[in-house]
């Protein structure tokens, strides 16, 4: 089949990467003029070992991350709430790394893919519903081909998706503003330090043995915080201790400080004729469960094996999705529920949430990502 990806972030190229070998013709557009690794850190929990090794990068990817033996939650004045203990062997390995350099990974894993760059699509005909027919697909320099497959792999603010389905169809906002950046690492720590105050959350990540990945969010239903920049981040956490003083302290040297309004992608079809959605643009989920690069190659590796199952395109399509959407969905239902502990702001709500976090917290945290790690995608 002649394949169009649509994006250059990890969703498209753990696609390519799924895709190679079987015999397509794969080009891959990104509307950005270059590489772009887009954020700071990366975290990979334990479930993102298997579509790692999948794909070939696992060594790789280790030999650039920092695993760590725990995960640490503490409150918003750095005493410790709980830990979640990741050495009793039942675990894979937790790690994270700079996202700049698993981007890499994966372009040096695709030497021959065919890239173009500062293009996208700016008409799609996918009126075959059959999917027997390629799609007829016009570009913003005004060129046009036809593909058999079209992948959209560009995010959650898709224009392919806006093409397909609407603007109507758009992420809905969970009412947080964050921010994310890379700093040296404080002082002996050698695990991710959760820490949740009044209406915000801080987590501390190592991403290296001299480098961490700081994301900041505070409860922001207006989404008017993210537009007055990083500066509102030094009143925001005033009242936080631990390494966050010194942290707020050196905001101007660690530039640059990216912000952001968290967001999820609700999209009931993931399919229309010869096109498709993987990734952010189909799922696009909040952070709180680490699960957006995994979700991602998964995607992109059930993709290619239902291509290989069924060669009815549409077929195969339906079964990728049949596959992968309540796995998604799961996903963003939990990571939702997680970020509702951040919401309370009432100062007996908090005390109440940080007691019943001493007591159930590793359950709690464990239950979210075991039946990840246990049930094969």
């Amino acid at each position: 089949m002649r394949i169009l990806i649509c994006g250059g972030g990890i969703s498209g190229l753990s696609t390519a990467l799924a895709l190679r070998g079987d015999g397509h013709e794969i080009e891959l557009i990104e509307k950005a003029d270059g590489w772009r690794a887009e954020g700071a850190g990366l975290h990979l929990p334990g479930n993102a070992v298997a579509s790692m090794e999948r794909l070939g990068i696992a060594g790789q990817v280790a030999a650039i991350s920092f695993a760590f033996p725990r995960i640490r939650y503490l409150d918003h004045r750095a005493a410790r709430l709980f830990d979640l203990d990741l050495r009793d062997g039942s675990w894979p390995v937790f790690q994270a790394t700079e996202r700049a350099g698993f981007h890499e990974i994966l372009r040096r894993a695709l030497p021959d893919l065919k890239v173009i760059f500062g293009r996208e699509i700016s008409e799609i005909s996918t009126s075959d519903k059959s999917a027997k027919n390629p799609a007829a697909v016009t570009f913003n320099d005004g060129d046009r081909s036809e593909y058999d497959l079209v992948v959209g792999a560009d995010g959650i603010n898709s224009s392919l998706r806006a093409l397909l389905w609407g603007k109507e169809l758009a992420p809905v906002s969970a009412g947080f503003s964050c921010w994310r950046w890379l700093t040296p690492l404080p002082p002996g720590q050698a695990e991710p330090h959760f820490m949740i105050g009044s209406g915000s959350v801080l987590l501390v990540m190592p991403v290296s043995a001299d480098c961490a990945y700081v994301f900041a969010s505070i409860a922001d239903p207006d989404g008017t915080m993210v537009k007055q920049g990083a500066d509102i981040l030094q009143s925001a956490f005033s009242m936080y201790g631990g390494a966050v003083p010194k942290l707020l302290a050196r905001l101007e040297q660690d530039a640059p400080i990216l912000p952001g309004v968290l967001a999820q992608m609700l999209v009931d079809q993931w399919h229309q004729g010869p096109a498709v959605l993987v990734g952010d643009a189909a799922h696009g989920t909040l952070p709180t469960m680490a699960q957006g690069a995994t979700m991602a190659m998964e995607d992109a590796l059930v993709l290619a094996e239902s291509l290989r199952a069924e060669p009815d395109l549409h077929l195969a399509l339906s079964l990728y999705q049949e596959r992968r959407k309540p796995r998604a969905q799961w996903v963003q239902h939990q990571s939702l529920k997680r970020m509702g502990l951040a919401r309370l702001k009432s100062q007996p709500l908090v005390f109440l949430r940080n007691q019943l976090m001493r007591r159930m917290g590793p359950k709690v945290l464990a239950s979210g990502w075991r039946p990840l790690i246990e049930k094969a995608f």
